[in-house]
């Protein structure tokens, strides 16, 4: 019973970890290389963020707004969005946080 057991446990990892063992396909001859010019293709990143809007004179809040903006890292996408956050005159923005990535 403990053989069939081990045998049972590890042949549902084996099956969860990475599926049944298949041949590897031998490379396709007849089809042309791909070309050594250093072309690479990069991802675009969006970010939604929203940022509290506070006025300058009493320094209170006085509502939130949203920006979306898109770069080549989450890192960029998220400062474009910060930046086109829209801002009223005799406002300024505070806590941006992000909402979305994607």
């Amino acid at each position: 019973m403990r053989k069939l057991r081990t045998a049972l446990t590890v042949g549902a990892l084996a099956v969860a970890l990475g599926g049944l063992a298949a041949p590897v396909a031998s490379a396709d001859t007849t089809r042309p290389a791909a070309p050594e010019s250093g072309i690479t293709i990069q991802r675009t990143w969006h970010a939604t963020v929203q940022c509290h809007i506070v006025r300058i004179s009493d320094n209170n809040v006085v509502g939130v707004d949203r920006g979306t903006g898109s770069g080549n890292s989450k890192e960029a996408a998220i400062h474009d969005a910060e930046r086109n956050v829209p801002v009223p005159q005799g406002h300024y923005k505070r806590h941006c946080d992000p909402k979305r990535i994607w």
